[in-house]
């Protein structure tokens, strides 16, 4: 009898070549179904047609055992989910193990933006022009926070990805989604200047030896900026898409417009952003004399 590890490399060679992954996501998939399946080699290594939902919640007791976080278990949930649809897909598997398996509620936390006003004294107040790669590092920041894409989009941009003449830029997001965002005036003139001064360069941020900006060099830019105006608890690149679409709704910006700005697969990932609207209104209410 086939047994669950059978089918894992097939399975991460679909989701490489027919779903598009990224090498890092497989690779994340590949790390939770391996940690399943020794579990499960723990156990007596079970054939696929004894799989109960009952190994799958006894295996999320051991990893709450060892302080294993409701998120993480989710997400390897999910990785279980997805093999388990593959293999019944091909007729592998006649009953599915997570048809009874209820996943750990995940805690609530609201998204903390950096304050409008803070961001405005960064971009007017601080000298860009006397520090070395001021102007390079101020239009950095511009481009994250007022279109609101991913760290890795960012690393990813290329000029040619640039359009001047419509005043817009394409970036290719997860799963090799492409969306097309709009520039506002001022970041195209900051952008037009930088170009001209790019010496021909292939990305738009690229370092001294002609690689690309690499993560790590991009969250210590951003968070070293950000401290100088801002006392937020989290200053770092994710937490500027936060506040480009958090800004964005407390200034009336319709939250399906958003979700497309933001490359949200659905609605439900960007609701979040109303959750924290909401929380300030109540602060706000909460001064009223009569509360």
């Amino acid at each position: 009898m086939p047994n669950f590890e059978e089918h894992i490399s097939a399975f991460l060679d679909y989701l490489a070549k027919n779903k598009r992954m990224s090498p890092h996501t497989v690779k994340a998939y590949q790390i939770d179904l391996d940690q399943f399946n020794a579990y499960l080699q723990s156990l007596g290594n079970p054939s696929l047609a004894q799989l109960k939902s009952l190994h799958i919640r006894s295996w999320m007791a051991d990893l709450m055992s060892n302080d294993i976080k409701a998120r993480s278990i989710n997400r390897k949930l999910s990785s279980l989910r997805a093999y388990f649809k593959y293999l019944r897909e091909r007729s592998y598997l006649d009953q599915n193990p997570m048809a009874k398996v209820v996943a750990p509620k995940m805690p609530k936390h609201l998204v903390k933006d950096i304050p409008a006003r803070d961001l405005h004294d960064l971009f007017e107040r601080f000298p860009w022009g006397e520090v070395e790669h001021g102007e390079r590092d101020r239009l950095l920041l511009l481009l994250l926070y007022t279109t609101g894409m991913r760290l890795s989009e960012l690393i990813g941009l290329k000029w040619t990805d640039v359009d001047f003449a419509r005043n817009s830029l394409r970036v290719l997001g997860k799963r090799n989604k492409v969306r097309i965002l709009p520039l506002h005036p001022e970041l195209s003139d900051l952008l037009k200047l930088y170009h001209s001064c790019s010496g021909g360069r292939y990305s738009v941020f690229e370092r001294e030896s002609g690689e690309p900006f690499y993560p790590v060099l991009v969250y210590r830019l951003v968070n070293h900026y950000l401290r100088l105006f801002s006392h937020a608890s989290k200053t770092s690149p994710h937490v500027l898409r936060h506040s480009f679409a958090t800004h964005m709704l407390n200034n009336g910006a319709n939250l399906m417009a958003i979700k497309d700005l933001l490359g949200h697969a659905n609605l439900a990932a960007t609701q979040v952003y109303t959750k924290n609207s909401f929380e300030k209104l109540k602060k706000i209410h909460n001064l009223h004399p009569r509360k």
